[in-house]
């Protein structure tokens, strides 16, 4: 990446809010359906990431406490920079369905979208740089002992993770309708699967969608 501009130099200093370590929500998509991924320019991404036709963001839910998010430096000489990316947590119980959808993801090429305890979201991995899935299966010693997957999204990008300010639609699988998240401040829409609108709510509220499979998803 080319060397920063002596203008975009700035005073640093910590937020005056609360500082809350651990990952909130994690989603995750095909690198290769993110169509306007801003490889330049500023580091934050301001407008709406465009999946390509049919494409969403699914959301890989963990257990609590279990997703941890790590960046680090790789020095390469005089050619600056890159960042190695690792994303890790753990999905508990064996299950058909939970095998079955581990299986789609091998070999898959993704990019995810995390959300921490703070509200702030960042974008990891790209087209160009994708992250790669593994995940290890224990189905522990006796009753009472873990019976999990750890999984990791791991890989290597020429700039840090993106902080990301615009909206995601999640699939609407297992639930009665589509959701489109967001980021603090403006409007949500929320649709369904057609695309048709249900209602516009404020960020920052919450909303429940029950289906008829007594499945709830929450916007927060």
């Amino acid at each position: 990446m080319p060397a920063p501009k002596p203008e975009d130099l700035r005073n640093l200093a910590q937020a005056p809010d609360d500082n809350l370590g651990g990952i909130e929500a994690l989603w995750y998509t095909r690198a290769a359906d993110l169509l306007n991924f801003p490889a330049t320019g500023e580091l934050v991404i301001a407008q709406n990431l465009v999946l390509a036709p049919g494409a969403c963001w699914y959301q890989l839910v963990s257990v609590r406490e279990s997703v941890r998010y790590k960046q680090a430096p790789k020095d390469l000489g005089r050619h600056g920079n890159s960042y190695a990316q690792t994303l890790t947590g753990t999905l508990a119980r064996h299950t058909a369905a939970l095998a079955a959808g581990l299986e789609a993801l091998e070999g898959q090429e993704l990019v995810a979208l995390y959300r921490d305890h703070n509200g702030e979201v960042q974008l990891v991995g790209t087209p160009e740089q994708p992250l790669s899935w593994k995940d290890a299966y224990d189905a522990g010693l006796v009753s009472g002992t873990r019976n999990n997957y750890d999984w990791t999204l791991s890989g290597e990008t020429p700039r840090r993770a993106r902080p990301y300010l615009g909206t995601w639609e999640v699939s609407g699988l297992g639930l009665e309708s589509g959701l489109v998240l967001g980021t603090a401040g403006g409007n949500i829409d929320i649709r369904d699967r057609r695309g048709n609108l249900l209602a516009t709510v404020d960020a920052g509220r919450t909303v429940v969608l029950r289906s008829g499979f007594r499945v709830a998803f929450t916007i927060v």
